[in-house]
């Protein structure tokens, strides 16, 4: 904590750590491009870069900036501000204040612990464990320590592959301590994926549990790896996975070939602290920190790498519109292997100094009675988990009247769902954002009050830039008017891990990363979503996004839940599919949904085919995967083999 200039009070280590860009907007009269009409000062005034391109010499403008950053609060806003020249006062330009941080995640853990070390950090899912920021930094810094015996270099790969817990959060910060790269590997992986991803991602240790059932996991590693079990711990040498050197176990067990957890911790505690501080010292705030991989609802998982200022700028800005505070606990339900999870949640919260408690499974009752029993406060989720929490509490009672804020993200919500959340779960701000993993994760976000658009997913966060453009030309479209989206920013990823070609065709030479969903910008400057490009059924010639039709089922009276996918058809080219999850015990019949279709939407948009469902299959993370979708319409609905077989091999 310390004093700065008059006028402001007390500024803590994260806001300290500031970085304040200007960018300028006007000069007299006069619009400027946005293009590299930039500066950058630290907090104290210090000149960071300088790529001003002005044909008016104008040597006041630093003088000035420099006394607006050293008066400046810091507080993580974007405002614009005239600022005159003092010498001639007719002369003036307009600029945009934004502040970033300049921290790496070490510093940002070592920063919250310094503030709040009787604070308690973590919780697991019993209650039985719980740690103190002194004790979680303490922990980190031993694994820290711990993987630099054992022979992790900087910016080597250490995949964690194991469901939330305290021993997972302390790897994320403490695999960035040690200036490896934290890899979350999905906890419910099988055979397939997990050979892939060892090898795509040049994994040098992998930090798991023994399993979720058993020791399924453990049995599991030995058959991909069966070299394991005839090596020493540290000794792997692997055909299959050649950079694959060490495995620990996060149990109280041990098993071949393998460290145990406690073992690694108590070299670390051993250990020189000097070692860490070389090794920190090493890490700049551009350097990869996590590859956290894509969920695959469309394709092949990639390895996004997203980089120390991606990952706490992005905390910082969700952390800051959840107000959160050390007076905060937050229930940590998303998986912390997803990107949400762990930056939107774990990361946002060590920002805000919160208490952070645990969840280790998808289930409501067991998130519910942890959120009446801890007092959380603070809940982000997928709409799948919220919904199942609005089911749960009208069945069953639970004391969750602590709840006041949270993130609903990952997928499209219905107005009436937001209200529910608001009204029967108590969170009054709640945040509706939207977001990719290869953007950190959020790209817009907003507290759902009166004023909030419905059917849109917030606005751009500050320091974030979204347009659409068009599908064909790529020309950029005007307010209303439906296209790609595509986002630019501080928080746009570093690329695909060993998957440049993809990387070359998701972000362009001007820095705007191409999402591949559809959607538009309102008057209001919010942003609706209407679909994926590869959601787009091309039925008869004619672009149909599927969320369009999903959206206009959803408003039927006895539809619970809808999905619709397209599948080939040698007459239309694609045909509509439509999956149905009637309410309670409802029975629908087709013809009452095309009924339903018929004056109401155009009739190239009315489902071909109807399926009923009395549940859809989520994925970890809590989505309906469409791939999976498709495959099941093809084998339904599918009349021509080859061209199911040529389908089946894309997805």
């Amino acid at each position: 904590m310390t004093e700065v200039n008059e006028g402001c009070e007390i500024m803590n280590e994260i806001d300290k750590s500031r970085r304040i860009e200007f960018t300028i907007l006007k000069v007299d009269s006069i619009p400027c491009s946005l293009n590299w009409q930039k500066a950058i000062f630290t907090y104290d005034g210090n000149k960071v870069s300088d790529p001003w391109v002005l044909k008016w010499p104008m040597p006041w403008v630093d003088r000035e900036l420099k006394k607006i950053t050293q008066k400046y609060d810091f507080v993580s806003k974007k405002e614009k501000r005239r600022i005159y020249n003092p010498d001639e006062p007719d002369q003036w330009i307009q600029v945009l204040i934004r502040s970033y941080i300049d921290l790496t995640v070490p510093e940002l853990i070592d920063s919250t612990a310094k503030r709040y070390p009787e604070k308690e950090a973590l919780v697991n899912s019993t209650g039985s464990r719980r740690l103190k920021y002194k004790d979680f930094v303490k922990s980190a810094n031993a694994l820290a320590k711990g993987l630099i015996y054992i022979g992790v270099e900087k910016d080597e790969k250490v995949a964690v592959w194991a469901v939330n817990s305290p021993e997972v959060a302390i790897c994320e910060f403490g695999v960035s301590k040690a200036a490896g790269i934290f890899v979350p590997m999905n906890a419910y992986e099988k055979q397939i994926n997990m050979e892939k991803l060892l090898e795509q991602s040049d994994i040098h240790t992998l930090i798991m549990q023994t399993g979720t059932k058993g020791t399924e996991n453990i049995e599991l590693l030995y058959k991909i790896c069966p070299e394991l079990c005839e090596s020493g711990p540290g000794m792997l040498n692997s055909k299959k996975f050649p950079k694959l050197k060490n495995v620990i176990i996060i149990s109280g067990e041990e098993y071949p070939g393998t460290y145990m957890w406690s073992e690694v911790l108590a070299q670390g505690e051993k250990s020189s602290d000097e070692i860490l501080a070389q090794r920190q010292g090493q890490i700049n705030i551009d350097d990869v920190a996590q590859i956290i991989h894509t969920s695959g609802s469309t394709g092949t998982p990639k390895g996004v790498m997203l980089s120390h200022s991606n990952i706490i700028e992005n905390a910082k800005a969700m952390s800051d519109l959840m107000e959160l505070s050390e007076k905060d606990i937050m229930c940590v339900q998303a998986p912390i292997f997803h990107c949400f999870g762990s930056i939107a949640c774990v990361m946002a919260a060590v920002v805000g100094g919160c208490s952070m408690v645990m969840v280790n499974r998808f289930k409501t009752k067991i998130t519910l009675s942890l959120i009446e029993k801890e007092r959380c406060t603070v809940l982000s989720s997928v709409p799948a988990l919220f919904i199942s929490c609005l089911k749960d509490i009208q069945n069953e009672y639970y004391d969750i009247s602590s709840l006041r804020t949270g993130i609903i993200a990952g997928a499209s919500c219905l107005p009436e769902v937001i209200e529910d959340i608001k009204n029967m779960l108590g969170m009054e701000d709640l945040i509706l954002s939207y977001g990719l993993t290869e953007a950190s994760p959020c790209v817009t976000a907003t507290k759902c009050y009166s004023e909030f658009e419905e059917n849109t997913v917030g606005k751009p966060i500050p320091g974030v830039k979204v347009k659409t453009i068009d599908l064909n030309t790529k020309e950029d479209l005007p307010q209303g008017q439906n296209g790609e989206i595509l986002v630019r920013g501080y928080n746009v990823m570093n690329g695909y891990y060993k998957m440049q070609d993809e990387t070359d065709n998701a972000i362009d030479r001007e820095g705007w990363f191409h999402t591949g969903d559809i959607g538009c910008l309102t008057e209001e400057g919010y942003l609706m979503i209407r679909g994926r490009c590869k959601d787009i059924i091309i039925r008869c010639g004619e672009n149909i996004s599927s969320n369009e039709i999903e959206g206009f089922l959803s408003t039927h009276k006895d539809v619970e839940e809808v999905h619709v996918v397209g599948i080939p058809e040698a007459s239309s080219g694609e045909e509509i599919v439509a999956f149905i999850k009637p309410k309670g015990n409802i029975k629908l019949t087709e013809k009452q949904i095309r009924d339903y279709c018929r004056g109401k939407i155009a009739t190239n948009k009315v489902p071909r085919y109807i399926k009923f469902v009395e549940e859809f299959q989520l994925s970890d993370t809590g989505k309906v995967l469409k791939k999976d979708l498709k495959k099941k319409a093809l084998s339904i609905f599918g009349h021509n083999a080859a061209k199911v077989q040529v389908l089946e091999n894309n997805l």
